[in-house]
């Protein structure tokens, strides 16, 4: 009798120990690797007026990531960054991290400067990227000055015919002028501006993860109901031993 509760206190015991793991893998959070990338603009690429930039911007010990901007095709010792955001403290996977206005700035070559920072650090360290040449194009459009008006010839008085007759001059409504139309480099892709849809992309790690998780949770389970049926079984048996 005593041997038989014996097993029975082991048998619990064991499955209490087997929940309170189950318990912390749930709430243990899913390993995170970090990742800070510029998906748009892309490096040589066009762009114009109000640009939203899109990328990621994660790390384990996230803190906040900044964007800024310098003049030029790539980034210089001497290179002078303006602010585009500073300081956001939310990650951002595959999504809009800032947008960028560059109806004020002169045509030419920027540079973009993604940074991510660690929660109680100041520095960077290599938690950043460069997105090198984005060419910046006016959003302004070239007016067509207007036609200028034929005046009507006057007509000649009658009884004095001096040279040919000339009628009426028909003034014709001026030709519309086409709008210029772009021209993309070849292999360039056309910028977009305002604000794309932004799908949440599935990381194959994740789904992964995700999978042996279940494939973990479903074999405790199964060991569980085991270790259970076991212990039922055990106690049935000693009910059934005859008393001494």
């Amino acid at each position: 009798m005593r041997s038989a509760r014996r097993v029975q206190f082991g048998l619990v015991s064991g499955l209490l120990i087997l929940l309170l793991g189950v318990g912390q893998a749930w709430t243990a959070p899913l390993t995170q690797t970090p990742t800070w990338a510029v998906i748009s603009p892309t490096e040589g690429s066009t762009v114009s007026g109000v640009v939203t930039i899109v990328g990621t911007a994660t790390h384990p010990n996230f803190g906040s990531y900044s964007l800024y901007y310098a003049a030029g095709p790539r980034a210089e010792a001497n290179s002078q960054w303006v602010p585009i955001v500073v300081g956001v403290t939310s990650m951002v996977v595959n999504g809009p991290l800032a947008t960028w206005d560059t109806t004020q700035l002169p045509a030419g070559s920027y540079t973009l400067y993604l940074m991510v920072y660690e929660a109680g650090r100041t520095d960077v360290g290599n938690n950043f990227v460069f997105v090198n040449n984005i060419k910046v194009v006016s959003a302004v459009a070239t007016a067509t000055p207007e036609a200028t008006a034929t005046p009507e010839a006057l007509p000649t008085p009658v009884g004095t015919l001096v040279g040919p007759v000339v009628g009426p001059t028909v003034e014709q409504p001026p030709t519309a002028t086409p709008r210029p139309t772009p021209t993309l480099s070849p292999g360039e892709t056309p910028q977009v501006t305002g604000t794309p849809g932004v799908g949440l992309a599935l990381s194959m790690d994740a789904v992964k993860e995700a999978l042996c998780s279940g494939a973990w949770i479903a074999l405790l389970l199964y060991l569980i109901w085991g270790l259970y049926l076991l212990a039922k079984v055990a106690w049935r048996y000693s009910q059934r031993k005859p008393r001494g």
